[in-house]
């Protein structure tokens, strides 16, 4: 389980300017300590990865750009004044976003270690490797899996991406590498605009739903996903897909998220691959409470094996 306070990206309240719940991930931690499902001594994050490491799956100009707040801005949707030093924005925005990177490789080798990796960030499946925008600068789980190769694994490696908006960056960074595969169930009508084209794409219609929604993604996971053949399940989960987002209009309930979820883990289970689980999106008054009770939801059902 991957979380640190550090992914916080706190920029003197600039960050209040776009609708992500920046203090989403320290509200799900804190109601699975209070829950007893675990302690705060078993959440933790890798340190910060760099643009060294980044590099080896983005673009350098790209990253080098990023130290430039009209294209910082530009990717996050938010006007970060030029007036501050580069160290401060260095260290409460890009230094954030750089621990949620190395939060999904924490996750993503403990489910290859355990069957089960959860970041309670990360998901930022809208960076490509040389354009960040959609709120996402680097790529954690592109750069997660170039990892785990470094490591060893050579496996086929699945992204189930359930996100209300298309996972476009994930599409990009894996459409030349036949041993990964992207597929994405989003609002058709949603940002990003053009769509990019991807292994699978299914563009929901605006007010979806639950019992469509789940019913899409459970033929998708017993018949292409099990096709597949996966070696490990990437599922980026996103709350924006609940009826309360001011950003999309797909009309999930809380208790649809939650068993969204579970049809993903359970699917991972039945294929006998582990499964990373990342959070990704998700900004209306809701998210959290989903989220939350989604995580404490599969860490039961792990328990119970």
């Amino acid at each position: 389980m991957a979380w640190s306070a550090d992914t916080r990206v706190s920029f003197f309240g600039i960050e209040r300017l776009h609708p992500f719940d920046i203090g989403k991930m320290d509200a799900i931690a804190a109601y699975l300590v209070e829950h007893e499902l675990l302690d705060w001594a078993d959440l933790g994050s890798g340190a910060p990865v760099s643009d060294a490491d980044l590099s080896a799956v983005h673009d350098p100009d790209y990253l080098a750009s990023l130290h430039r707040t009209p294209v910082l801005s530009e990717a996050l949707e938010v006007a970060v004044p030029d007036v501050f030093p580069q160290a401060v924005m260095e260290r409460r925005v890009l230094r954030p976003f750089r621990v949620s990177v190395a939060g999904t490789l924490v996750a993503a080798r403990g489910a290859l270690a355990h069957g089960l990796g959860i970041n309670l960030g990360g998901g930022f499946h809208h960076a490509r490797p040389a354009l960040g925008h959609g709120f996402c600068i680097y790529n954690d789980v592109g750069y997660a899996i170039h990892r785990l190769r470094e490591d060893g694994f050579s496996g086929r490696v699945v992204i189930v991406d359930t996100d209300a908006h298309q996972g476009d960056g994930n599409h990009a960074f894996f459409a030349h590498d036949a041993t990964v595969a992207s597929i994405s169930l989003h609002q058709g009508s949603a940002f990003p605009h053009p769509k990019l084209v991807g292994d699978h794409d299914v563009n929901l219609p605006d007010g979806t739903g639950d019992a469509t929604f789940l019913e899409v993604l459970e033929r998708y996971l017993s018949t292409v996903v099990r096709d597949l053949r996966p070696d490990l399940l990437v599922h980026v989960a996103g709350a924006d897909v609940l009826a309360d987002d001011p950003l999309t209009t797909l009309g999930m309930t809380v208790p649809g998220l939650v068993q969204r979820d579970l049809q993903v883990q359970a699917a991972a289970r039945r294929l006998d691959v582990p499964l990373l689980h990342v959070l990704a999106g998700g900004y209306g008054p809701s998210a959290a409470t989903a989220q939350s009770q989604s995580v404490a939801a599969m860490l039961n059902a792990a328990r119970r094996g």
